[in-house]
This record gives C-alpha cells, structure tokens and sequence, in this order.
C-alpha cells in the first residue's frame, strides 16, 4: 500500500527530529515544556497583580515641603479623625457668597502639590479645604479603597461641621484617583454640584486597558466603580478630561459624561497636556469653563 501524504509528512518530520518515536518524544517534550513556561509565565504576572495591586494603585508620598501661605493664601491648618486616624487638611476661605470646593486629590499627590488647582479656585473667589488621604503627606496610616472612602467622609463631616460650611456650597472636585472618593460621597451627602478631572470608569477598566490578555476583573480586588454610582447621580456634573491624557485614557470621561443621564445639568469639558498638568495649563479655557459651570448650577 502507497503511503499517504500525511504519512509521508510524518516520516519527513521524524527524519529531521531522529530516528523512530524518539525525535517525537522529544519535539513533544520541547512543547510541553514551552507551554508550561508560558503558562508559569501568565500566572505569575496575575499573580502579582492580585498581591501588588494596593502598591499599583496608592503611591503614598509623606511630608510636605509648602504650605498656602508661601503662596500668597490665608490658611488654617486643621487635624481631624478617620476611623482612629489622624488626617491632616488645609482650610482656605473664600468669598462667603461662593461655593466651597471639597477637593480630592490623585494617587501620587499631597497637598504640597496642590498649588495650581489652589490658585485657580481662589481667582474664583471659591473657598477650598484640601486633606490628605490616610498615609499621604502628615496624615497618618496606610491607604486602601475603604479607607479613602471613610476619609472622604470624615472630611466632609469636618468641612460641615466645625468649620460651618452648609452643605447646599459644597462642591466635590475629584481628580483622577480622588473621583471614586467623591463619587462614593456623592451618594451619601449630595454636594451642590460634582466635578470630575481625568477620572476612570473603575479600576477594573484601567487594568482591562493596559492588560487586556488578563482576566482583569477576576484580579482587581480594588474597584471605585465610578460608572456605577454615576448612573445613580442626579445632580449638576462637570467632567473635565484631556484628549491627551497617557494615564486614563479619553474614552473614559465620555463614558462617564455619556452614563450620567440622571444629571439635571452636565457639560463636558476637554483640555489638552498631560494627566496631572493638563486642567493646571489649561489656561482660560479651563478657568472659563469651571466658571460657566459652577454659575449655571443654582
């Protein structure tokens, strides 16, 4: 009986690897071998996303080397409790008539860092308390998705308690990381109006962008699902974003703007520069478009 072509292709292929089933055994060998590592490989990089996603998502810096005052602003230096830990913010006065801005700031801030956005809130005339997380700057502790969340509303607490601020002034600014504190926050104690500058759908959905061969969502054992509670807001929103933002990607503040259908009022507010830089450099255009918005909001 003439062989076929796919014996002939196994005899060609055994030819090249060795004599009998040997050459096989070992082509196989090399293949198991392959697939073993790859698979060691893909499960030690879930595996550290799994453990290490707390240093992924919080870069705690501490201290702070400024302080309002060396910036030409009026300031009070004020410690409050979260949950047995001592945070520390700084109270800035504006015009009595005007909104006060409940500021939360990114991953890698501290209030220190905060300058661009101070100067731009008091050109408005806006008050503004600014407080670090839980293990960020002079507050103590160590930061986590619940902690931030009990923070923000010790923070809230303070703003409208010992420093008498009504809540129907009180605006919540979230940036990057500090939106999914306020949009927690946003649920419990309406503000007068929310804004949000470069903030994601959740943290899941940051993953799913920069590693989109893993199972993200199985992994992320931290959340800020922002785009659920935004659903649920029915309140004035501003989300500012930058189309040349390289750490959230754009696509997420239209989803945000585009989900809060609930929203009496929304605008959508795009910048330009980089993540942490580019509502700081937007120059008059972002300065006229917090102005616009917050004036429409009664």
């Amino acid at each position: 009986m003439t062989a076929g072509p796919g014996a002939r292709g196994v005899g060609w292929f055994r030819r090249i690897l060795g004599p009998g089933a040997h050459g096989v055994g070992w082509f196989r060998r090399i293949l198991v071998s392959v697939l073993l590592l790859g698979l060691l490989g893909y499960g030690s990089v879930a595996g550290y996303l799994f453990f290490a996603q707390s240093r992924m998502v919080f870069h705690p810096k501490p201290g702070l080397d400024t302080t309002p005052e060396a910036w030409g602003m009026r300031y009070e230096n004020v410690f409050f409790d979260s949950q047995g830990q001592r945070l520390h913010g700084w109270w800035i006065p504006g015009d009595p008539e005007k909104p006060v801005i409940l500021f939360f700031h990114g991953n890698a801030s501290v209030l220190s860092g905060l300058k661009a956005h101070a100067e731009l809130f008091r050109r408005q005339g806006l008050g503004l308390f600014l407080f670090d997380y839980r293990g960020y700057g002079q507050s103590e502790g160590e930061p986590s998705e619940d902690g931030l969340y009990a923070d923000s509303l010790a923070a809230y607490a303070h703003l409208s308690g010992p420093l008498k601020i009504a809540p129907a002034r009180i605006v919540y600014f979230g940036h990057s990381l500090g939106g999914g504190a306020a949009t927690w926050l946003a649920l419990r104690h309406s503000p007068r109006a929310l804004i949000l500058e470069g903030t994601f759908l959740s943290i899941p959905a940051v993953g799913e962008d920069r590693y989109p061969y893993l199972p993200i969502r199985l992994l992320s054992r931290i959340r800020f699902d922002n785009l659920e509670r935004i659903r649920a807001l029915c309140l004035p929103l501003l989300i500012i974003h930058s189309q040349d933002d390289e750490v959230i990607a754009p696509h997420h503040g239209r989803a945000l703007f585009e989900a809060a259908a609930c929203a009496p009022r929304k605008s959508y507010l795009e910048t330009r520069g980089r993540h942490n830089v580019s509502f700081n450099q937007g120059g008059a255009l972002a300065e006229e478009g917090l102005r616009r918005f917050l004036a429409s909001v009664p």
